[in-house]
């Protein structure tokens, strides 16, 4: 992993992310860290397919990566108290929801089964800007759109995990690929 810059930069979000557990709440050294995470994040898929260091072990840090800042930011904003009273369920569904994709993944291919699709990928966007979406918005609005699209996006794995015949962690969305889609035609070379 130490020649591996890719998984460098997938490990330092985790290292940022922790860091905002210890920073001021939207403090300037909350901001920074927040930044670094982001960036990284975006360099990580970037380095990796640049200097051709695509590996399974990167594929699973990154999503490691973003369930360790994905909970950061969590904390950090139920440190703060603007988790609104309804959206708890909302959380616990969620939750729920995300952690039996993982269980029947692990059953099933005997390894963590976090997948890239799509909306995992605009969750995560939106997780990363929740900060400022709270900000601009107000935590109702900004909370109701992440709500929204997590839950889609865990019911969306989750129905990918349960149908697939095989693992593919760069499944896109429902209509991915043959043998590992869901809801595709076969006429079109996927495989329902």
């Amino acid at each position: 992993m130490m020649r591996n810059m890719a998984n460098l930069i997938t490990v330092s979000r985790m290292i940022f992310a922790l860091l905002l557990l210890y920073a001021n709440p939207f403090s300037t050294g909350f901001w920074i860290f927040y930044a670094l995470a982001g960036a990284s994040d975006l360099l990580d898929g970037i380095a990796a397919r640049s200097l051709k260091q695509e590996s399974e072990l990167g594929a699973k840090l990154d999503s490691i990566a973003d369930v360790v800042f994905m909970a950061a930011i969590a904390i950090v904003i139920v440190s703060q108290r603007i988790l609104l009273s309804w959206i708890w369920f909302w959380v616990g569904s969620i939750a729920i929801v995300r952690l039996t994709a993982y269980a029947i993944g692990y059953f099933k291919y005997h390894t963590f089964s976090a997948l890239h699709t799509y909306l995992n990928k605009i969750t995560g966007l939106l997780l990363f800007a929740i900060p400022v979406l709270i900000v601009v918005f107000g935590s109702r609005i900004a909370l109701l759109i992440l709500g929204s699209i997590a839950f889609l996006s865990a019911a969306e794995e989750l129905l990918i995990t349960i149908k697939a015949k095989k693992l593919n962690r760069d499944c896109k969305s429902l209509f991915c690929a043959k043998g590992t889609g869901v809801l595709a035609h076969p006429d079109r070379q996927f495989f329902i």
